[in-house]
């Protein structure tokens, strides 16, 4: 099997080559399926991310009518989230990514749905990160969150390396649906 690293240099080169009109494309198709989701209808509270590297831009679901917007801000090592509303909101923040600039985060346990970026995912809800395992301390830290993957399908491979400090979400949104694990609770 290949290492971690091997994967996410592999996925990160084939991310970057698809072409802007098909990611938009998909990108809008993914909205379309996450918007279908009995989980993100019934969510008031969402915690997006700001999209870098060719991640699925998600920004649309910003302005969703009913719903509060939540972006992570890296404090210390841990992801608290923070309200924003528009571009200005944002200030460069840990790694270059953008973050929100307000004030008083919001609990997770308030959280409704997390949506969690990702290099890639695999058949069981496994993601492979940048490596600093932010979202994987969030997830293990915070069960009962539900946390919804999203990544391209160009991005979505069979199995993954997985370590016990590993977490997985709770399913994974992609331009061609919705896949819930196919792997059993461990």
């Amino acid at each position: 099997m290949q290492s971690k690293s091997d994967i996410r240099k592999a996925i990160l080169e084939r991310r970057t080559r698809i072409a802007h009109g098909e990611k938009k494309r998909s990108e809008k198709r993914i909205i379309e399926n996450i918007r279908s989701l009995p989980e993100y209808q019934k969510a008031k509270t969402i915690a997006l991310y700001f999209p870098v590297r060719g991640e699925v831009d998600l920004l649309a679901l910003m302005h969703e009518e009913g719903k509060i917007a939540l972006f992570p801000k890296v404090e210390r090592e841990e992801l608290a989230f923070y309200p924003a509303r528009t571009p200005d909101d944002f200030v460069a923040g840990s790694f270059g990514i953008p973050e929100p600039s307000g004030d008083g985060p919001v609990a997770v346990h308030d959280i409704d749905l997390i949506f969690v970026p990702g290099i890639c995912f695999d058949d069981c809800c496994h993601r492979l990160g940048y490596g600093k395992g932010y979202y994987d301390r969030l997830l293990k830290a915070n069960p009962g969150v539900c946390a919804i993957g999203v990544c391209f399908d160009e991005c979505f491979v069979r199995h993954l390396p997985v370590e016990p400090w590993d977490a997985s979400v709770d399913c994974i949104v992609t331009q061609t649906g919705v896949f819930r694990s196919k792997c059993e609770v461990q």
